[in-house]
């Protein structure tokens, strides 16, 4: 229920051929969520592993697991709902998904054969609220092979949340430590070689590497679709079995084409670049809509480069000085702007010490 049938073509990704996203655009959405560090402190993962077992039904059970089958029930379908609620609201789910999850209550009721039936009287219909699960000794092999059935099904419904709570994880602790650690390190694009050589070292530096993710591909081939205007598409055809395999095999196929996320030195919040690296989002800066953090923080960025770079200084002020000349209009704008097309290489080439600085100097201030 939770697989995701992706169309790849260009930097586009339609998700069940009409929802479109840019590549990268669906990790941006998770990487800007708060759910971690509540999935972490309530050990989610393992809760769930511990109340699946809770809700098997076998052979000599104990007193205390049959009177508490219906504690582990709700306590069960209290962390499905929070999840629930995690899952319709993100991409690709809150559009692809068209019906609820099954609730954890209507599952049992379909094993309803399984649990004593309430006492008369207790209630007009026959439908469970409560569940005690019956001694399993005398069954008759209509009923052992109904519990087979019941065992295997109740361990693939407790995975999709298990699968998407892991999933959820690993953008935090796999995917995020290499955008910010590795991804970023120089503050532009890297070349093939070195991103090979970086993941290399996350990798055998890191517990937590993609090593640890393995790409469950449900099927791949090529198809036709439409785009909105009934234009059709060559596009790659691929059903991933689960959220985490979708942004693995997403992730890498946005870095081959510089459509990666980034988090904004502005505001803190991740966005994804397209193609054109930057530093900084553009979304509006809080209490001042008529701005955004990529005018903010570029003019911080530069005003800070312009006190404590002496290269940047002098390509300042030598800017302003021919800014000046222009608006006294003893330069034209096409002088101006062939000048500080000049003034852009030349500061460039200091940067990267192809040019010594006395002779920098006197060259941009001519």
């Amino acid at each position: 229920m939770l697989s995701i049938h992706a169309y790849y073509t260009d930097n586009k990704v339609f998700i069940d051929r009409k929802n479109e996203y840019a590549v990268g655009e669906i990790l941006t959405a998770y990487l800007n969520t708060n759910y971690y560090d509540v999935i972490k402190e309530k050990d989610y993962i393992n809760r769930l592993r511990d109340l699946c077992e809770s809700l098997m039904i076998y052979d000599d059970m104990s007193y205390n697991h049959i009177v508490n089958y219906s504690a582990a029930v709700y306590d069960t379908s209290r962390i499905f709902k929070q999840v629930n609620e995690w899952i319709y609201s993100q991409p690709p789910y809150n559009k692809s998904l068209h019906k609820p999850m099954p609730e954890l209550e209507y599952f049992l009721n379909n094993y309803q054969i399984l649990f004593e039936r309430p006492a008369k009287g207790v209630s007009t219909e026959y439908h469970l609220t409560k569940f005690i699960p019956k001694e399993t000794k005398n069954f008759e092999a209509y009923y052992r092979e109904l519990l087979v059935e019941f065992e295997n099904e109740l361990r693939k419904y407790f995975a999709l949340y298990i699968n998407f709570i892991e999933s959820y994880v690993a953008v935090f602790e796999t995917f995020k430590p290499f955008i910010d650690e590795f991804l970023h390190c120089k503050e532009t694009f890297l070349s093939a070689i070195e991103i090979a050589d970086l993941f290399d070292k996350f990798n055998r530096g890191t517990r937590k590497n993609f090593d640890s993710i393995a790409c469950q591909i449900e099927s791949f081939g090529y198809n036709v679709i439409t785009d909105s205007e009934g234009k059709p598409m060559l596009c790659e055809d691929i059903v991933f079995n689960d959220l985490r395999s979708f942004l693995f095999y997403d992730f890498f196929k946005g870095i081959n084409i510089n459509y990666i996320p980034n988090q904004c030195k502005q505001c803190g919040k991740y966005f994804l670049i397209e193609g054109k690296y930057f530093r900084f989002c553009n979304n509006s800066v809080e209490n001042e809509p008529d701005k955004t953090c990529r005018d903010v923080g570029s003019r911080r960025r530069y005003d800070e480069k312009c006190k404590n770079d002496p290269i940047w200084q002098t390509y300042n002020r030598a800017y302003k000085a021919h800014y000046a000349r222009y608006m006294k209009k003893k330069m034209t704008i096409a002088e101006f702007e062939q000048w500080s097309r000049f003034a852009s290489e030349l500061r460039d080439k200091a940067i990267a010490n192809e040019i010594e600085y006395d002779e920098y100097y006197k060259q941009i201030r001519k």
